[in-house]
């Protein structure tokens, strides 16, 4: 799933998309039509559970083709039917492990639902830590990601938001969990022994240097991450809502 900084050609010249970008996934899709099923082989879903579980246990350092047909116990390279290089997996892996959000049905309030599912996708992206940081370095364009923005804008426009604005919600309530995720998963993740060591110091500064720091250090270095989460979300929405109330 890493960038490339342009597109590569073949020895004729035709360009060919950079893995992950809108015209691969259109590529992609195409080919996945025209295959025919082979009942006794190998299935990309089968290849990507295995890929998700050496994620999961070893992280992305360990996922190699190799890696995967061992743990399949299977021929490296008939893995490459599916997926013809090691960063398209990654790219179809990320949308593989949205395939297991649930999401909020139809018949929900825009608010209830949109809340739900912010909630519903910071879960399972905590659950799979190691792939967080390939959610910035490509575009979610895949089934499952197009799965959860249709049914997304499907709740906003029933509920009566023009698609302008269905759109803008949808997108920045996306926006902030992944953010809120990345930070969750990476340096400035804190434990609770972190966070009281962080306390600990605010309480030891020089009051006269840093006043409302010490002050509050209780405070700073109380909340967690599922609360720090939980308020902001709720601030979001909420302004989100006062939009709504201005029209």
């Amino acid at each position: 799933m890493t960038r490339q900084s342009s597109a590569r050609s073949e020895p004729t010249g035709a360009p060919v998309p950079e893995v992950g970008s809108a015209a691969w996934w259109q590529t992609r899709y195409a080919a996945q039509a025209r295959r025919r099923a082979r009942p006794e082989g190998l299935t990309l879903d089968a290849i990507m559970d295995a890929s998700l579980s050496i994620a999961d246990d070893e992280g992305l350092d360990a996922l190699t083709m190799r890696a995967v047909a061992e743990r399949m116990k299977v021929r490296h390279t008939s893995l490459y039917r599916h997926v013809p290089s090691r960063e398209a997996l990654l790219v179809e892996l990320v949308d593989h492990m949205l395939g297991e959000i649930s999401l909020p049905g139809s018949g929900a309030d825009w608010r209830t639902g949109t809340e739900a599912g912010a909630h519903e996708y910071r879960r399972v992206l905590l659950a799979h830590r190691a792939l967080v940081p390939l959610l910035t370095r490509g575009q979610l364009l895949g089934p499952n990601a197009l799965r959860a923005r249709e049914q997304g804008l499907r709740l906003l426009t029933e509920a009566g938001w023009p698609p302008e604005g269905a759109v803008r919600i949808y997108l920045t309530v996306t926006h902030y969990v992944v953010g809120a995720v990345v930070l969750d998963t990476g340096g400035a993740a804190r434990t609770a022994r972190q966070r009281a060591a962080m306390t600990d110091l605010f309480a030891s500064l020089q009051a006269g240097r840093h006043p409302l720091v010490t002050a509050h250090s209780a405070l700073l270095g109380g909340p967690d991450g599922d609360a720090e989460f939980d308020f902001g979300l709720r601030c979001l929405l909420d302004g989100i809502a006062g939009t709504w109330e201005g029209h």
